[in-house]
């Protein structure tokens, strides 16, 4: 393509590109925040094990069921993490799930 042709094209598909660019960057943003919101939750799920809080647990449990899946896949990761006898899941079965939980 030529110079003339790029420019062409950028000038009549300015909306497209720039729909793209805002998408991408809203998707960007909304990873970052998740991840900030799962790094939050690890750390305090990590010193209630420290502590040995079964209080604090229960209640946590008690309380998941009212979640939704995407916040009890969020506990279950994240409890997977700190505890020992709990079995991470892996970055495939994350993947397939947040896929199937779309359609």
């Amino acid at each position: 393509m030529e110079t003339n042709e790029i420019g062409a094209f950028l000038h009549e598909h300015k909306d497209m590109i720039l729909m793209i660019l805002i998408s991408l960057l809203t998707t960007v943003k909304i990873t970052a925040w998740g991840r900030g919101q799962a790094q939050a939750l690890d750390t305090v799920i990590g010193v209630i094990e420290q502590v040995g809080a079964g209080d604090v647990k229960g209640k946590v449990a008690d309380t998941s069921t009212a979640l939704t899946s995407v916040a009890k896949d969020a506990i279950r990761d994240s409890v997977a993490k700190v505890d020992p006898k709990k079995t991470e899941r892996t970055v495939v079965n994350r993947i397939l799930t947040e896929l199937f939980r779309r359609l």
